[in-house]
């Protein structure tokens, strides 16, 4: 997931314009690898939507996009899901994944939810070189503290930097 240096991963109005103005076009930012690795991506519906109206959303590894709304569109390997996450993250896992990741990507509510669940285990959160001043918060608020172990911090040229985390556990 991507957030603004002061903790946004959008404009109020779900705007996300500014995260394609600081990417670099000739840059990778290792979406390449996260694919060969990802045997299912998550998401929320109004990540998908976003996503979606970039150009984005369709993929060869199945998506499934959380929602309580399920008249939302989908193309491709896309799937709404409306229930247990518990559940949805065991069926991946048994069905589909197999040895390769679940990739979570947002949004910020989908990610603290996670979170709380214990369904999360690595964290990637690009960090891009823009203020907004205010928007929809990468986190939401999470119950309790949970320490984080700095995997790879990796910066481009365009200002951006990649940090990956190992989830801790709760107050560990």
């Amino acid at each position: 997931m991507a957030s603004s240096l002061d903790g946004y991963i959008a404009s109020e109005g779900g705007d996300l314009s500014w995260l394609n103005d600081a990417m670099a076009r000739d840059e990778d930012y290792g979406f390449e690898a996260t694919e060969r690795r990802t045997g299912a991506y998550i998401m929320g519906a109004n990540t998908y939507r976003e996503v979606s109206a970039m150009g984005g959303g369709v993929s060869k590894v199945p998506t499934y996009v959380v929602t309580h709304h399920q008249t939302l569109a989908t193309k491709g390997t896309t799937e709404l899901f409306s229930g247990d996450l518990r559940e949805l993250v065991a069926r991946i896992k048994e069905t589909i994944a197999g040895d390769k990741d679940i990739c979570l990507f947002g949004g910020g509510e989908l990610v603290t939810e996670f979170i709380e669940q214990g369904l999360i285990d690595e964290l990637g959160i690009s960090v891009i070189p823009v203020i907004l001043g205010g928007g929809i918060p990468f986190f939401g608020r999470v119950g309790q503290w949970t320490k984080l172990e700095l995997m790879e911090c990796r910066h481009y040229p365009s200002g951006i930097v990649l940090l990956n985390y190992r989830l801790g556990g709760p107050g560990t």
